[in-house]
């Protein structure tokens, strides 16, 4: 067939802004920010929005003498309290790494679909 592929370089791509503790995605870091004050970092007794996992927990005990020991509506395995995460800063490294190689994944895919569909488009094309 006389089909041509053109593969472009490989780049070290931003990731799309995402929340460390629920995996829910964000078109922008602000919405991410405010998404992260009203279900992560908001006190239960209060309601005051926090910006951080530390910020409330010293509120909580500051304010009203609790102790919070975990984020709330955390995912299991991201409910530690003492992360100072803040939008996309402070996301542990293997963390980000895990992230970028699933969508890497979930991108080779779609690919290959796309390429086996052209190279079926090419082979019903007569010469």
């Amino acid at each position: 067939s006389r089909c041509l592929l053109v593969m472009g370089r490989k780049k070290k791509k931003q990731l799309k802004p995402w929340c460390w503790y629920c995996n829910r995605d964000f078109d922008d870091e602000k919405i991410l920010i405010q998404h992260q004050k009203a279900k992560h970092f908001k006190c239960h007794i209060c309601h005051k929005k926090l910006y951080t996992g530390p910020g409330l927990a010293i509120h909580c005990m500051q304010v009203h003498k609790e102790t919070i020991d975990a984020v709330p509506n955390a995912i299991p395995g991201r409910t530690d309290i003492e992360l100072e995460i803040y939008g996309m800063e402070g996301i542990p490294e293997k963390d980000m790494d895990e992230r970028r190689r699933l969508l890497e994944q979930k991108t080779q895919g779609k690919w290959k679909h796309f390429l086996i569909f052209i190279l079926n488009l090419c082979n019903m094309i007569p010469l």
